[in-house]
């Protein structure tokens, strides 16, 4: 099974299992586990905007945290691990692209929150 039908698979388990609980909350955030909804608009990596620190996810979260040595449009390059507003973390990424031996994050990649 591919990466992303095995993510596919995990993600409709958590659905079915959580229900209501993973419906979207009041102010129209999308539940968690989630993916990251924004990236930048003028670098694609394997067909996807590449995130970055400052960008969103779909639970109404950002990427707080990125590379200290590789940027994208002036901001740190995400990385799967990097830390997300609500205490997650990012666990996705590129499966041929790494920074500093890390997948490099982009737009459709996992984000998690702990708690949510």
């Amino acid at each position: 099974m591919s990466r992303l039908g095995a993510l596919a698979a995990v993600l409709l388990l958590l659905l079915v299992a959580e229900g209501p609980a993973l419906a979207a909350d009041q102010s129209g955030n999308a539940p968690c586990p989630s993916t990251i909804t924004s990236g930048s608009d003028s670098v694609v990596v394997e067909g996807k905007q590449a995130a970055r620190a400052g960008d969103t996810t779909g639970c109404g979260s950002t990427v707080v945290e990125g590379s200290s040595d590789v940027f994208i449009n002036g901001k740190p390059a995400a990385v799967k691990g990097a830390s997300t507003g609500c205490g997650g973390s990012i666990v996705t990424g590129s499966s041929g692209v790494l920074i500093n031996g890390k997948p490099m994050a982009g737009v459709g990649d996992a984000a998690g929150c702990p708690g949510k």
